[in-house]
C-alpha cells in the first residue's frame, strides 16, 4: 500500500502500447512462472521485471552513446549520460521548432549551464519551462513527439508540469503562470518546491523558489551549453541562489566542465570557501 506522500497524482496522456509479440511472450512467461513458483510468483515477477528493465535501459543507452560519439566527434569526451541528454534535448527542441514555443532551461539543467556550460552530474532528466500561454501549442504538438518515439506523456496538474519520457531520459516541463503578488507581476512555476535559501526580504522570494519577475521570462537570454545555444530566464543567478543557496557556484561533488576556465575559477572559489570555514 502506498503512503500518502507516494501517491502518484499524474495523469497519463499517452503510453506507448506494447508490441503484440512482447505481450504474448510476457503472458506465456507469467504462466510458466506461476506454475513453477505459485507462492512467490509475484515476488519473482517484480524482481525479473526490474532486472529486464535495467538491462534494456543500459543496453539501449550504451548503443545510443556509441553511435552518438561516432557521429559527433566534438562530444567524444562527454560522459555517456551527458552526450545522450544533449542529443535528446536538441532533438526535442528541433521537433517543436515550428510551433515557436519559448522553452527555457530550469533547475539543475540551468545550474549546470550557468556554472559549467554543461549538464550537472549524470542527468536522468532535463528541466525546461514554458509560459502558460504556450501550453496549448505544446499539447497540440504531442503527436509529433509520439511519432518520434516518446514512450510516455504525463500531466501533473497539482505541480503544474508535464513529463515527456523518451527512452532513457525524462523531459520535465514546468508551466509558469503570471500572478500578481505584493502589487508586482511575477511568474510562478512548479508548486510543491517552495524552499528558500536567499536573504532578500520580499514575500515573493520567501514563498517561492520557483518565481521570476515578469521581465525575466518575457525577455529570455541565450546561454551556451556544450557550445550550443539554448534559452534561459534573464538574471538566472538570482533564481539559482533561491533554488540552491549562496554557494550554488561551487559543486558539492565531481562535475564535468565543458568550459575549463570556469572549472579553474570554481577551484579558487572552493579554496576560499574552505579558508573562511
Amino acid at each position: 500500500m502506498l503512503m500518502p506522500e507516494e501517491v502518484d497524482n499524474r495523469k497519463t496522456l499517452y503510453a506507448k502500447p506494447k508490441s503484440l509479440v512482447r505481450e504474448l511472450v510476457q503472458k506465456l512467461f507469467l504462466k510458466l512462472l506461476f506454475k513453477l513458483f505459485s507462492k512467490k510468483s509475484i515476488f519473482y515477477k517484480n524482481k525479473i521485471k526490474n532486472i529486464m528493465n535495467r538491462s534494456a535501459f543500459y543496453i539501449y543507452l550504451y548503443l545510443a552513446v556509441t553511435y552518438l560519439k561516432l557521429k559527433y566527434p566534438l562530444y567524444y569526451s562527454l560522459p555517456a549520460k551527458q552526450i545522450y541528454a544533449l542529443y535528446i534535448t536538441i532533438k526535442f527542441l528541433e521537433i517543436l521548432k515550428k510551433q515557436k514555443i519559448d522553452f527555457f532551461l530550469l533547475g539543475g539543467t540551468l545550474l549546470g549551464a550557468v556554472r559549467q556550460e554543461s549538464f550537472a552530474g549524470r542527468p536522468s532528466d532535463i528541466d525546461l519551462g514554458i509560459r502558460r500561454e504556450d501550453l496549448q501549442k505544446f499539447i497540440d504538438a504531442f503527436p509529433l513527439l509520439i511519432k518520434s518515439g516518446v514512450k510516455n506523456i504525463k500531466e501533473d496538474k497539482e505541480k503544474n508540469r508535464i513529463q515527456i519520457l523518451f527512452p532513457c531520459l525524462l523531459m520535465d516541463i514546468a508551466i509558469y503562470e503570471k500572478k500578481t503578488l505584493e502589487k508586482k507581476k511575477i511568474w510562478i512555476g512548479e508548486k510543491g518546491n517552495e524552499t528558500w535559501f536567499g536573504e532578500r526580504e520580499s514575500l515573493e522570494n520567501k514563498l517561492f523558489a520557483n518565481t521570476f519577475p515578469a521581465v525575466d521570462l518575457e525577455n529570455l537570454i541565450p546561454i551556451k551549453v556544450y557550445g550550443r545555444q539554448f534559452m534561459a530566464p534573464a538574471n538566472p543567478e538570482i533564481y539559482l541562489e533561491k533554488r540552491y543557496g549562496k554557494n550554488w557556484k561551487i559543486p558539492d561533488k565531481k562535475q564535468f566542465f565543458w568550459n575549463k576556465n570556469k572549472f579553474s575559477s570554481q577551484k579558487v572559489n572552493k579554496t576560499k570557501s574552505c579558508k573562511l570555514k
